[in-house]
């Protein structure tokens, strides 16, 4: 088990847009592996920022959705929501 930070900044007023794309995209990721564990938008900080996490079977679980045919399908959506995004795999540590 792994997770996945994904730190997405959005276009201005693109927040209810991107809520409709991840639901969305709910089922194309789910078939990978991909659980959704929180989706949070900024209240202070970076402006039109969103923060996911997603628990993933495996590292290479990204990589099979992002190839996955159906996902490559709203890439034109994503690009018109989405400015930037940075992708870190995470692991937990032994702590508590």
């Amino acid at each position: 088990m792994v997770y996945l930070q994904a730190s997405i900044k959005l276009y201005p007023g693109k927040l209810q847009d991107f809520t409709e794309l991840i639901n969305t995209l709910l089922p194309t990721l789910g078939k990978h592996g991909w659980k959704l564990l929180g989706s949070y938008a900024t209240m202070a900080g970076r402006l039109n920022t969103v923060v996911d996490w997603w628990e993933l079977p495996a590292p290479d679980a990204l990589q099979a959705a992002l190839s996955d045919p159906e996902f490559g399908k709203y890439a034109d959506r994503i690009n018109s929501i989405v400015e930037d995004e940075v992708l870190s795999i995470l692991t937990k540590l032994p702590i508590g």
